[in-house]
């Protein structure tokens, strides 16, 4: 029962508010930089740094202190799927990794859960009650059975369309000793309460006496406190799981406090002990006692023994941020542990400098330095953070090194930030030593994503020095998919791209590569080597299917066996290639080429492929720096315009330019086609010179509009 009530806690939790620090929705891209100054939600590192997610620093320092934080609730967090551990990740990904989902125990959760949070303590609760009855003196044989057979009926739907009580009571009128009348009473209290009746069952848990069963007097105690929380939610919550203007009802909050306080006297290691405990933070959440709250999670925090605890560190973390932690200062916390996740949140500030004036300013050195008595005896941990301080609010890398003195890391995750943060530093110098203090930070990595964070590290700063190859050589640390891809993608040079898609670590990675490199020969303007390029697709290679949500179209390799198209005539993507090699400004090929860019969604305001190969991260980002592939993107428009503006060119080809020069900003106006924006009276020039020379032609019929 004690794990039943502990998921009910979490779930009350994510019923009635979004956690302050919680992940971005599914639009949330990350960042692929080590140094996060801000937070977006899914950009977190194993570093400990003011852009991770409050909730993650929080989770990794109590793993140091007790050396696993016990298993994420099953309904808190999505499960993420990760190919690698470099990847900026969010807390659920985070939180499972690192505290695994326990294994469904039956029908215990699985499926009350979906009917309400009373009843998930249903079927645990029934057991308990059954082997009370089974030891209980002064009960018939008679009495047990019908007490036995009626609780084991008893399966409430919380939702108020079928009673219990009714069922209950009529049942139980067979029961006549004064201690089966105990029993009797609080099962038809168990029936209210799950009836939401809360009145009567309050009644009915008070008619139980202590003496006719040492459980039944605790739980019923325990069921008293229980029920008025219950009652006092009733007005607590809107439609859609918020707090309600009203706000819970003061008077019962503050006697579920008494209860529950009155319970853990007569019992204080009671079988539901624990669970009181947790529930007394939500009395005080609703009842707006922030100073209890907060020492009540001190207490949580602090106790290291999971039979203790209601919840394991990963949910009380979760309750933690959506409960509290928005709300607290520095000033409000003395518990180092705590003081240190609030410090480093206090030192974010956006990751533009255009933004650096607005919001809240991040927390000074000065202001940093008055909290070091509340570090006595984590010295090493105040350390970090005015590290952290210099680095990532000062920009002040050579303080670093004054502060993490170098040292072999030892394990933890305080330890390998303070190894990795001292490499980063070294790298922001430009000192030499910096890439063999990044290969040293990546050795020591033990622990889930610390060799994902170190590994993007190196990958940033063998990048940064141009020296990409080292990513890919054959003794190369770098292992995750994605830096590797990344690289790939934006920043690697053909001679590279060749090489990987021959001698790539896997299938994926030799199709990242080919794809790269036949999308930047032919949209480059290297027509030649794009023809010998071809020869690197396997034989085998199909088409991506439209409903391959999986696989993403950067990989898509037999895309460039296109064959053409029928409505504007075009061969296929080979003949147009040889054509343009041989003429590159022949109308018919440019054209033809804009009809393989176009047909196939490759135009640069498409997210699919463009946004993956021609959209640069920022320069701080992996993949951010200047791409080794030559030349400059190849644009339908300019290609229209080329053909429009070229004497030579037929009028089929030139009223095809116009129609599709026109379409570019079909319909809203917005250049699909590239990057620059034509007036409208240029479009408006283009519609009137295909109307006026070419009326005619199927492409002036179809024109309607100018845009």
């Amino acid at each position: 029962m004690k794990q039943i009530l502990a998921a009910l806690v979490i779930a009350l939790t994510f019923l009635c508010a979004a956690p302050a620090n919680a992940s971005g929705d599914s639009s949330c891209y990350p960042d692929w930089k080590v140094k996060q100054t801000d937070y977006n939600g899914c950009s977190s590192t194993a570093l400990l740094s003011p852009g991770n997610d409050t909730r993650i620093n929080l989770l990794m320092l109590l793993h140091d202190q007790y050396g696993s934080v016990g298993p994420a609730s099953r309904y808190s967090y999505e499960i993420v799927e990760r190919r690698g551990e470099a990847e900026p990740f969010d807390w659920a990904s985070f939180a499972l990794k690192l505290g695994p989902s326990p294994a469904p125990e039956g029908d215990a959760v699985v499926e009350d859960f979906p009917f309400g949070t009373r009843c998930m303590s249903n079927l645990a609760a029934g057991a308990d009650f059954i082997a009370a009855v089974d030891r209980a003196k002064g009960v018939t044989k008679a009495e047990k059975a019908t007490l036995t057979a009626v609780r084991t009926t008893l399966k409430p739907e919380c939702t108020g369309d079928q009673k219990a009580a009714p069922v209950v009571q009529e049942a139980l009128a067979q029961v006549k000793s004064t201690n089966g009348l105990s029993f009797a009473a609080y099962l038809v209290g168990a029936a209210a309460f799950y009836d939401g009746d809360f009145s009567a069952a309050h009644m009915q848990f008070a008619l139980v006496k202590p003496k006719a069963s040492s459980w039944l007097g605790e739980a019923a105690s325990y069921m008293l406190a229980r029920t008025t929380l219950n009652e006092a939610t009733l007005t607590a919550f809107d439609d859609y799981g918020g707090i309600s203007e009203k706000g819970a009802d003061g008077s019962r909050v503050r006697a579920a406090e008494a209860e529950f306080k009155a319970y853990l006297k007569s019992y204080p290691k009671g079988q539901y002990a624990v669970s009181a405990k947790g529930l007394l933070r939500r009395v005080y959440w609703l009842g707006n006692r922030q100073d209890a709250l907060a020492a009540e999670y001190a207490a949580q925090f602090a106790q290291g023994d999971a039979a203790k605890r209601n919840l394991s560190f990963p949910d009380l973390v979760q309750e933690f941020d959506i409960k509290l932690m928005v709300q607290l200062k520095p000033e409000d916390i003395k518990d180092p542990l705590l003081l240190s996740v609030l410090l480093l949140r206090d030192m974010r500030r956006p990751d533009d400098p255009k933004y650096a004036d607005y919001g809240t300013q991040p927390i000074t050195r000065a202001a940093l330095d008055t909290l070091k008595p509340a570090f006595t005896g984590r010295e090493a941990l105040f350390s970090y953070l005015q590290a952290v301080h210099a680095f990532y609010v000062a920009s002040e890398p050579a303080e670093v090194l004054r502060l993490i003195p170098p040292a072999k890391a030892r394990g933890g995750y305080l330890e390998f930030s303070r190894s990795l943060l001292r490499a980063v530093a070294l790298d922001a110098l430009g000192d030499p030593t910096a890439r063999a203090a990044l290969t040293a930070a990546i050795s020591a990595a033990t622990l889930p994503q610390q060799r994902g964070s170190a590994e993007l590290a190196l990958a940033l700063h063998d990048e940064r020095a141009k020296s990409a190859d080292k990513v890919f050589a054959t003794d190369s640390l770098i292992r995750d998919p994605d830096v590797r891809e990344i690289l790939l993608r934006y920043h690697a040079g053909p001679t590279l791209l060749r090489k990987l898609a021959v001698s790539g670590t896997s299938p994926r990675e030799k199709h990242v590569a080919i794809y790269a490199l036949l999308y930047k020969d032919l949209t480059r303007g290297f027509y030649s080597d794009f023809l010998r390029d071809l020869a690197l697709i396997p034989a085998q290679a199909k088409r991506r299917a439209d409903d391959d949500y999986e696989s993403p179209r950067y990989t898509d390799i037999a895309l460039f066996r296109w064959s053409g198209s029928a409505d504007f005539a075009c061969p296929a993507i080979s003949t147009i290639a040889t054509n343009l090699a041989a003429k590159p400004k022949d109308p018919t090929a440019l054209l033809c080429l804009g009809e393989f860019i176009r047909l196939n969604d490759l135009d640069p305001r498409f997210y699919g492929v463009t946004r993956s190969l021609d959209d640069q991260p920022e320069k701080d980002e992996l993949g951010g720096s200047l791409s080794q592939f030559p030349g400059s993107r190849f644009s339908r428009l300019d290609a229209y315009k080329a053909v429009i503006a070229d004497p030579a060119s037929s009028a089929a080809n030139r009223s095809y330019a116009l129609y599709r020069a026109v379409n570019c900003y079909a319909p809203a106006g917005y250049n699909s086609c590239d990057a620059t924006e034509a007036p409208k009276a240029q479009r408006k020039a283009w519609f009137d010179q295909l109307k006026r020379q070419y009326p005619a032609s199927v492409w002036a019929g179809k024109l309607r509009y100018y845009w």
